[in-house]
């Protein structure tokens, strides 16, 4: 019963449509019913509300009876866009209509899902890139990008595809406007040093004018291996000079910090916020402790994970290639959390972190870091849980070429920019490397070791102080730390040397 009118709440079978052209639900065919039950409980079970769930559910009911066809002959791009101009000649409500047009979005999504069709892959605006263009210029920078293309994840292709063709043809575009360009010998390095003034006084960073000189090269050596006459002085240019990038590993407290709070939504009362609490533990401790990408983390799929041995095997990564990476108890215990709320796996994709019934989106990990900054009062980005990954590792005694497996780097020196030694590191080995050297230059009269001092044991505890510790733990360290200060204080006496022993 209702607390309004006393009566009871009307069932959804006997709902009639508002319009005689769209048919009641009972004059169905039979497989479209059990379609739009599975439906309503596949949105319920991805954590829509109630009103959410039956906003989109109208608008499901709208196509299915509008089309009149069985579900698995609708076709989700040209079908549901007659759905929506039947929706936008009815319902002059603005929120109306983007309601109804959000519920057919998940129609198609839900189509795809269940018919197993693939959903169409998105087009680049070319008219927009290369439209300024000569046609023989236009027709080198699409072979350069079908060149490209197959190095690259297929679920990516479109966002690499837009990075490559706009950093390319953005100097093309400006090059073409104020010069003329009938040959490729016509892009001289008096040329760009033109662009690069107008790029500059635009206030372009030198970092951003260096990619697209990486790419514009790029593209004429692939010309070149195609035996196309090119300025060969366009390759010899050296990009400017940007100054040292000091690594963007997030500080401990920080990661700390952001630990409590997802934590503390993965124990939330909310079941949706539980939820999201406990993917989010997943994929931050596979950031942090395992070196993933934003991109490995979408594309991490259930069959990649050897719970036996404790690996995840990365594939098709960037460049390409492939790596193992071993995981920590304590992220192996965050994924099994997560997979006993993640949903029947029959009714979802293959990807082991799944929002709203797809893969995480590109930006999905950013924005929930943003999220999550803001409750705890912090600012960190994915890429800075892959730097703190290596800045951890190195710190703790890992060696620089077991990081360098972990990350997937192809160079050592990439690894070595991810991170950064703490000074505690720094001073610790210093002292142990030197306590080496003075053994071996010491009279062999003088072969009795020397206990550290108290500078060297307050480095190796400053280094321990900087890693990822617990309160318990750090506690220790600062009885530690006090302890070894007091004894120092308690022993300071003035040292004496023997100069006449030295000189004889």
């Amino acid at each position: 019963m209702t607390r309004s009118t006393g009566q009871r709440k009307t069932h959804i079978k006997n709902l009639r449509p508002r319009h005689p052209e769209v048919k009641s639900l009972w004059d169905w065919f039979p497989p479209n019913r059990g379609f739009y039950a599975d439906f309503r409980t596949w949105l319920n079970r991805s954590g829509y509300s109630y009103s959410a769930l039956s906003i989109y559910s109208v608008a499901v009911r709208l196509a299915l009876g509008l089309l009149d066809k069985p579900y698995w002959q609708i076709d989700p791009q040209i079908d549901l866009e007659q759905v929506r101009q039947f929706i936008l000649a009815r319902y002059p409500s603005g929120g109306t209509r983007t309601s109804y047009n959000t519920g057919l979005l998940k129609l198609a999504d839900y189509l795809h899902l269940r018919c197993h069709t693939p959903r169409p892959a998105r087009m680049l605006n070319w008219d927009y890139y290369v439209g300024p263009l000569p046609d023989w210029l236009a027709d080198d920078v699409r072979a350069y990008h079908a060149h490209c293309q197959r190095r690259w994840p297929p679920e990516r292709r479109y966002e690499l595809s837009v990075d490559c063709v706009s950093e390319l043809t953005r100097p093309l575009r400006w090059l073409a406007t104020h010069f003329t360009l009938n040959s490729l010998a016509d892009l001289t390095p008096e040329a760009w040093e033109a662009y690069l003034d107008a790029r500059l006084l635009d206030g372009l960073k030198p970092i951003s004018l260096n990619d697209e000189l990486r790419r514009l090269q790029g593209w004429l050596h692939f010309l070149v291996d195609a035996g196309r006459p090119v300025c060969r002085r366009m390759l010899r240019i050296a990009p400017l000079e940007e100054g040292p990038r000091v690594p963007r590993d997030a500080p401990v407290e920080q990661l700390r910090c952001l630990l409590q709070v997802v934590d503390m939504l993965a124990h939330s009362s909310h079941a949706g916020l539980r939820r999201m609490g406990l993917m989010d533990r997943a994929w931050v401790l596979l950031m942090l402790h395992s070196g993933l990408r934003t991109g490995e983390i979408r594309r991490l799929r259930l069959s990649d994970i050897d719970w036996s041995n404790r690996r995840v095997r990365i594939e098709q990564s960037k460049g390409l290639k492939d790596r193992l990476v071993c995981l920590s108890a304590v992220t192996v215990d965050a994924l099994k959390a997560y997979l006993e709320v993640r949903g029947p796996a029959e009714a979802l994709p293959e990807q082991a972190f799944i929002y709203r019934h797809a893969m995480v989106s590109q930006s999905y990990c950013g924005e929930r870091l943003k999220t999550l900054g803001k409750s705890g009062g912090f600012r960190i980005t994915p890429h800075q849980l892959r730097h703190s990954c290596a800045t951890l590792l190195l710190n703790a005694g890992a060696p620089v070429l077991t990081v360098q497996t972990i990350l997937g780097h192809q160079h050592i020196d990439t690894t070595l920019g991810y991170a950064r030694l703490y000074d505690g590191t720094v001073a610790a080995d210093y002292y142990r490397a030197m306590a080496q050297i003075e053994r071996r230059l010491a009279l062999e009269e003088n072969t009795t070791p020397q206990p550290p001092c108290s500078g060297q044991l307050l480095a190796l505890v400053d280094s321990l102080r900087d890693g990822t510790l617990n309160e318990a733990q750090l506690e220790t360290v600062r009885t530690l730390r006090a302890g070894i200060v007091a004894l120092a204080e308690r022993d300071a006496t003035p040292v004496t040397v023997d100069t006449a022993g030295l000189l004889g």
